[in-house]
């Protein structure tokens, strides 16, 4: 009797998902009780396809979780086993009531958690590139704006000053005594 109790509860939750995803296209249904959901962009490194399959004794029992698919091939096998050991957990804890669109949804809201791992080794090198270059851009803004300040144009002077050359703005008094002159004329 249970057996039919789970293929009725299946079948009700068939028609939810397809109710619910009917026109998304990361969703897919491959066969009977067999859901396939693709979670992020296309392309990105942080996208991956769930493919979720119902044993009969589903959902009393647990369901079956596959991320083997091609598009899956620039995730580590490390970088699976744990998106899988983090959807069995989340599933453990429905045991009993139908979770699939809960796991598809778990899946799209902790994309970032779930491939961190990924970011940290393939990608560690291009990440590090992009945070000097950030770094560096911040430090030239602070460069520049320091520059501007007067305290900076001050030292600027003194420095030209003892170097015996000219300080910055020498001949400003001058532009400015001529500015009034022919202003006022």
């Amino acid at each position: 009797s249970d057996m039919s109790t789970n293929a009725e509860a299946q079948e009700e939750e068939t028609e939810v998902l397809i109710s619910i995803y009917g026109s998304d296209p990361n969703f897919k249904q491959i066969g009977s009780g067999n859901f396939q959901y693709r979670v992020g962009e296309v392309g990105q490194s942080k996208s991956f396809l769930v493919e979720i399959r119902w044993p009969e004794s589903y959902p009393e029992d647990l369901p079956e979780l596959n991320l083997d698919g091609f598009y899956n091939s620039h995730l580590s096998v490390s970088t699976k086993k744990s998106i899988i050991t983090a959807l069995l957990l989340e599933a453990d804890a429905l045991l009993g009531s139908p979770m699939t669109y809960s796991l598809f949804e778990y899946a799209r809201d902790n994309v970032d958690e779930l491939i961190t791992e990924e970011s940290a080794t393939e990608e560690q090198e291009t990440n590090e590139t992009v945070k000097t270059q950030e770094a560096s851009s911040i430090r030239t803004k602070k460069v520049k704006k320091e520059v501007l300040s007067k305290a900076a144009k001050r030292r600027q002077a003194d420095r030209l000053n003892t170097d015996g050359e000219l300080p910055r703005g020498w001949n400003w008094v001058d532009i400015i005594k001529h500015l009034s002159k022919t202003g006022s004329s």
